[in-house]
């Protein structure tokens, strides 16, 4: 699977995902991706030329900082939403240490803890989607997996995909992202580090998003529960402005 933006590969429409009752997502409306701070020119220019509106960006201040989003000409709203990336200190750590078998639980409990933690967020995130005036619109943390995919899991949950469709979204980003994971992994190994032990901060795997599905299953009861109750999002409204027959 290959991105429409080759500077940024885990950019993707989340259109044609079909829904339980057979509509599916409108396409050109809803992107999810990895930050924006190596688009090259051309890409950039794929963007205004989509006419791009609004941009939601999961990152922390830290990270934004550090790589700023470059600008869309189109774009007529930032929206910051600031979920905090717990989990890059304690994989420094880690990564220092050689510590695989760390590594491995680090994003384990990382959507534990955003599925507690963040609920006020991912509520923000549902209600602008369902109100917003600008869209085309793209939402992304760093690398579009993590933070992205949870939010993801929780907007088409009020869509109405069924699940099947949830993780093969979900999973997909291992497709879309394998180039630059190998990059990274490369990269960190010439260094002098063991570049390979970073894997599992590379990929989205089944074991993470199970972890926050069985923490909403024990607590809020399910998936649809947690996402109409407590993310209090507005499924009729949001089905009628993203899908389509």
């Amino acid at each position: 699977m290959h991105s429409i933006l080759a500077s940024q590969p885990n950019f993707r429409d989340l259109g044609g995902i079909v829904t339980i009752d057979g509509r599916k997502v409108r396409p050109g409306l809803l992107f999810r991706s990895g930050d924006f701070f190596s688009l090259a020119p051309e890409d950039i220019r794929k963007l205004e030329e989509m006419d791009l509106s609004a941009i939601i960006d999961f990152r922390a201040h830290r990270e934004i900082a550090g790589r700023p989003d470059k600008p869309v000409g189109t774009v007529k709203e930032i929206i910051h939403i600031d979920i905090h990336d717990a989990a890059r200190d304690r994989a420094e750590k880690f990564l220092e240490e050689n510590n695989a078998a760390g590594l491995e639980k680090v994003l384990v409990h990382d959507y534990v803890r955003m599925v507690n933690n963040h609920q006020q967020d991912f509520r923000r995130f549902l209600e602008i989607l369902a109100n917003t005036s600008h869209l085309p619109l793209v939402y992304h943390c760093a690398a579009g997996k993590d933070r992205t995919g949870l939010a993801t899991v929780f907007l088409l949950s009020a869509l109405g995909v069924p699940m099947q469709h949830i993780w093969d979204d979900y999973m997909a980003t291992n497709l879309y992202a394998e180039s630059s994971t190998q990059k990274i992994i490369r990269k960190v190994t010439e260094s002098g580090l063991n570049g390979e032990i970073l894997r599992p901060l590379l990929e989205v795997r089944k074991e993470y998003l199970e972890a926050a599905l069985n923490e909403i299953v024990h607590k809020y009861r399910n998936l649809q529960h947690f996402v109409t109750e407590v993310l209090k999002a507005d499924c009729e409204k949001l089905q009628e402005r993203y899908l389509t027959k």
